[in-house]
């Protein structure tokens, strides 16, 4: 009698246990799926210039959603983002430190790289993690073989396109050969994007490259239409 009491209490005690389970960690979810949107909120509000206190905002919300789900890769993507903007805080004028920015950067990398480990197919992780690693080191083989996972697994996103040319663009002065020709090769591609192209000449001035980027529309016909443009008379003037 026992025994048959025992038989049927089990299979409801680890139902209870399993049912527990799920509970625990679905709370666990919407939590950090709140404070996830918590950190994204918070960056679509920011003032112009950014405030020191936005971003912390931000980076505590995100921090506390990758701590109730670690193996959410978007948050760790997210997180490193936050890391890089907190770089144009430290850029303005007063507020100059560069140990701070290498340990920003530091931080970034180790965010991308745990996003990357818990998701390998998203372009836009693994170019970030490209630019990240340039910031710290210029255009390195291992920046390369990042920019090649990148267009592996997006070859047609805009994103990766763009953040290849801001690599070239600052560090024009150190490129091989292999960058110079992946950077035009770039060009080329992110031009049958129309008007989204205009996002290059943005990319430039703020790494005071204009004068490169011109030059590089200057010839061949792929940049005809590019010629053509307003955007293009007002940086570069009238061309040919």
């Amino acid at each position: 009698m026992i025994n048959f009491k025992l038989n049927r209490l089990i299979p409801i005690i680890v139902l209870a246990l399993i049912t527990l389970f799920i509970a625990y960690y679905s709370i666990k979810s919407i939590r950090a799926n709140a404070w996830y949107f918590n950190a994204r909120n918070t960056l679509e509000q920011l003032s112009s210039p950014i405030k020191r206190s936005e971003l912390k905002q931000a980076e505590k919300a995100i921090t506390l959603a990758a701590k109730f789900e670690p193996s959410h890769p978007h948050y760790w993507h997210l997180n490193a983002y936050i890391k890089i903007l907190s770089v144009s805080i430290l850029n303005q004028p007063t507020v100059i430190n560069a140990p701070t920015h290498q340990l920003a950067y530091q931080q970034a990398e180790q965010a991308l790289l745990k996003s990357i480990e818990l998701r390998q197919t998203w372009a836009e992780t693994w170019i970030a993690l490209a630019q990240v690693v340039s910031y710290q080191d210029g255009p390195t083989e291992q920046v390369y073989d990042y920019i090649q996972q990148a267009k592996k697994v997006g070859p047609y996103k805009l994103d990766v396109h763009l953040g290849i040319i801001q690599i070239a663009l600052i560090h024009w002065s150190q490129l091989t050969p292999q960058y110079k020709a992946l950077y035009v090769n770039e060009l080329k591609l992110a031009v049958k994007y129309g008007y989204k192209f205009n996002q290059v000449f943005d990319i430039a001035k703020q790494s005071n490259s204009l004068p490169i980027l011109c030059l590089s529309l200057q010839f061949g016909g792929d940049f005809d239409s590019v010629r053509k443009s307003y955007i293009f008379k007002k940086h570069c003037g009238s061309g040919k």
